[in-house]
C-alpha cells in the first residue's frame, strides 16, 4: 500500500480542557520515546536523508509552553474550512494574503502570541519517513484574536522550512501551518482511533483527513458512546486512552519483531 500524509486540525476553546488532552498526549510522547530509544538503531547527527536533502535531529518529544514575538506568519489550513478564512479573517482585523506557494490557500500574520503543547516524533521501526513521522499537538494562544485562539498548530522554525518556499515564509520569525504525519501501512487505523478519541471526548471541532475525512469517526463514535454511557465521562475517557495506549504498543511490538526478522534475512 502507497503512503498516506494524514492532517489535522482543530480548536479547543477551554484552557482546561487543553491541559486534560496534553496531560493524556504526554504520555503517549513517553511511550513513543521509550521505543525510540530502545528498539531503533541511532540515527547520524544529520539524520538520513530523503528527496536529496538532510533531516535535522530533533527531540523525539518537543514540550513547548512559552511566548513568541515577532513576525508570526500563519497558515489558513490550520482553521477547519479554509475557503472562508479570507472574510473571517476580515471580519475579525487580521490581514490577509494570498498563499505564495499553495493555491487557494492564505496567510496572516501576528505580533505576539504563546504555544503551549508538544510535537512528537511516532515510532516506527522501518524509519520510512524521517522528518515527516511527527505529530503536533501545539496549541496557538491568542486570546486578542479569537479565530485563532486555541487551534492546533504545526511550528515550522527557519532550520525546518524548505528553500524552495516563498521569501516570507522562509524568513518569518515563527511559520505556523497544519500538523500533518506520514504513514505507511502502520498504525493508520490506530491513528482514526486517536483522533476519534480527541473529538469524542475533548475537541468537539477536531478534523483530520487520511483517505477520507474524519474516518473511522462513526464507528469510534458509537464505541466511546456506549463506554460513556455504561461508565460515566470521566471513566470512560480513562479508559479508552489507555486502550489506545496498549494497542500502539502492540502495534509497535509486532511490528519490531518482524523488522528484526527482515533484518536476520527471514530466520527466526
Amino acid at each position: 500500500m502507497s503512503s498516506v500524509i494524514v492532517a489535522w486540525n482543530g480548536r479547543c476553546r477551554e484552557p482546561q480542557s487543553r491541559y486534560r488532552l496534553l496531560g493524556y498526549l504526554h504520555r503517549l510522547g513517553s511511550l513513543s520515546d521509550a521505543y525510540l530509544r530502545t528498539q531503533e538503531p541511532e540515527r547520524p547527527p544529520l539524520a538520513e536523508v530523503q528527496n536529496g536533502q538532510g533531516v535535522l535531529t530533533r527531540a523525539n518529544v518537543e514540550s513547548r509552553d512559552h511566548p513568541i514575538a515577532g513576525n508570526i506568519v500563519i497558515s489558513s489550513d490550520i482553521i477547519e474550512d479554509a475557503p472562508t478564512f479570507p472574510h473571517r479573517a476580515h471580519v475579525a482585523g487580521l490581514p490577509v494574503i494570498e498563499h505564495p506557494d499553495k493555491p487557494g490557500l492564505h496567510l496572516t500574520t501576528l505580533r505576539k502570541a504563546h504555544l503551549r503543547g508538544l510535537d512528537l516524533r511516532l515510532y516506527d521501526p522501518r524509519q520510512l519517513n524521517p522528518g515527516a513521522d511527527r505529530m503536533s499537538f501545539v496549541f496557538l494562544e491568542c486570546p486578542d484574536h479569537p479565530l485563532l485562539d486555541g487551534r492546533l498548530v504545526r511550528v515550522r522554525s527557519p532550520q525546518q522550512r524548505e528553500g524552495h518556499e516563498a521569501a516570507m515564509i522562509r524568513n518569518a520569525d515563527a511559520y505556523l501551518d497544519c500538523p500533518q504525519i506520514q504513514l505507511h501501512s502502520y498504525l493508520e487505523d490506530w491513528t482514526d482511533c486517536l483522533f476519534s478519541w480527541m473529538k469524542f471526548f475533548l475537541i468537539g471541532d477536531l478534523w483530520w483527513k487520511r483517505w477520507e475525512e474524519l474516518q473511522g469517526y462513526s464507528d469510534y463514535r458509537s464505541v466511546f458512546s456506549q463506554i460513556q454511557t455504561e461508565r460515566g465521562q470521566e471513566a470512560a475517557e480513562e479508559a479508552t486512552f489507555d486502550a489506545l495506549l496498549a494497542t500502539f504498543a502492540q502495534h509497535a511490538q509486532h511490528w519490531s519483531e518482524d523488522v528484526a526478522i527482515r533484518a536476520r534475512g527471514g530466520r527466526g
